[in-house]
């Protein structure tokens, strides 16, 4: 039986989320990918509202790929929301943004992020993060999910 692990990158920039997506295919990682565009949009796929109601389309994710500085609600405040809503504290949650500042690293740490990655500038390094991102995840669920029938 193949797990089913499920992504959800959330970036405002719609290339970076193509990469992404395009990182994973690459590398051949099995996992499946949902993006959305802000964390306004995060928020209602977390809460399966409006075009997210559909579960078997837009599965609660295993993990979430966060972008920092993101339209009308950022990354932080996407952490601090997350923090307040007990159906969804346990979710995984990897910071990948374009900024290295140390108070922006410390202030998503604080947040509850899991880990903080600057975004390569070339594809081939995105592809690598990307794929040490999923595997680590995707390795870390695997031992926790109980086969289907027991």
């Amino acid at each position: 039986m193949r797990l089913r692990f499920v992504i959800l990158f959330a970036d405002d920039d719609e290339n970076d989320r193509l990469l992404m997506r395009r990182a994973l295919k690459r590398a051949g990682v099995s996992v499946e990918a949902r993006d959305v565009h802000d964390g306004e949009e995060v928020i209602r796929y977390l809460q399966a509202e409006g075009p997210y109601a559909d579960r078997e389309k837009f599965p609660f994710p295993d993990l979430l790929v966060l972008d920092l500085k993101m339209p009308r609600v950022n990354g932080l405040e996407v952490l601090e929301w997350l923090q307040q809503h007990p159906e969804c504290r346990t979710l995984p949650v990897v910071m990948v943004s374009g900024s290295g500042l140390d108070e922006d690293v410390v202030e998503a740490h604080r947040r509850g992020v899991r880990a903080y990655f600057v975004k390569p500038g070339d594809f081939d390094k995105l592809q690598s993060l990307v794929l040490t991102i999923a595997e680590h995840w995707a390795q870390a669920k695997s031992p926790a999910l109980p086969e289907k029938g027991k």
